[in-house]
């Protein structure tokens, strides 16, 4: 693993954060030098989001007086790691804290590209992907799947004692995704109709595709797992 120190907490990325990121980008298609530039410029975007997004947890954490926090950037995406439990109350705000941090950044990037030219290509295509990505996925973050942070949300809404249900719903949306992932007209009509609502002038899409059915068919497999109390997929449970 990749290891250093930011803004105080412990941060760690696994290989597979940068083999999974680098396929997503389209690793096994890219041959030319123009390529290999937009692969890099689009791993450092998801980079830096899902970092803010994991730093959205943890900075809440911290607030709430955990004072041992870490961060790992894994597989599919990240999990901010604390050292004591949270109250309900607690629980729904460091769920929150991640993907409102990763969109507002988003929004202020994409804002930001539309009022000033961004004078490089290349910095323009990376601040393109990150500004999508980092809107998209923390709003497909928001649906009620366990473990992403919709599913957390859910879960706390709906109280303790209340675990089976919160598990059904999330079985149910996690299938429903999956059986969508190949809508290619669905997962851009709803993003052009978004990003033109915000003004912002983006062209990369994100979401769909062979990633979105392998993650969603593997949170409600995971899911249908934990409801009939077998063994989950560890690195799956994390938010």
């Amino acid at each position: 693993m990749l290891r250093f120190t930011f803004l105080g907490f412990p941060i760690m990325i696994h290989w597979m954060f940068w083999l999974n990121t680098s396929l997503m980008g389209g690793a096994l298609n890219a041959s030319s030098p123009e390529q290999l530039r937009g692969l890099l410029g689009w791993v450092a975007a998801v980079f830096v989001s899902i970092l803010i997004h994991e730093l959205g947890h943890a900075l809440t954490m911290r607030n709430f007086g955990d004072r041992r926090v870490g961060i790992v950037l894994y597989a599919f995406g990240g999990l901010a790691q604390g050292s004591r439990g949270l109250a309900r109350q607690e629980d729904l705000m460091v769920s929150a804290a991640g993907p409102v941090l990763q969109i507002l950044v988003g929004l202020a990037v994409g804002w930001a590209m539309t009022l000033w030219r961004v004078p490089s290509p290349w910095l323009r295509e990376t601040l393109d992907g990150f500004t999508v990505m980092s809107i998209f996925w923390a709003l497909l973050n928001l649906v009620p799947v366990i473990p992403l942070d919709g599913g957390r949300l859910c879960q706390a809404l709906l109280g303790a004692g209340k675990l089976r249900q919160a598990l059904v719903i999330s079985i149910v949306s996690a299938v429903v995704l999956a059986v969508l992932s190949f809508e290619h007209s669905l997962w851009l009509g709803l993003q052009n109709r978004v990003l033109n609502l915000l003004d912002i002038r983006a062209g990369t899409r994100v979401g769909g595709g062979i990633f979105t059915l392998i993650i969603f068919g593997m949170l409600a497999w995971n899911n249908w797992k934990q409801l009939r109390h077998e063994p989950q997929i560890p690195w799956m449970n994390a938010r």
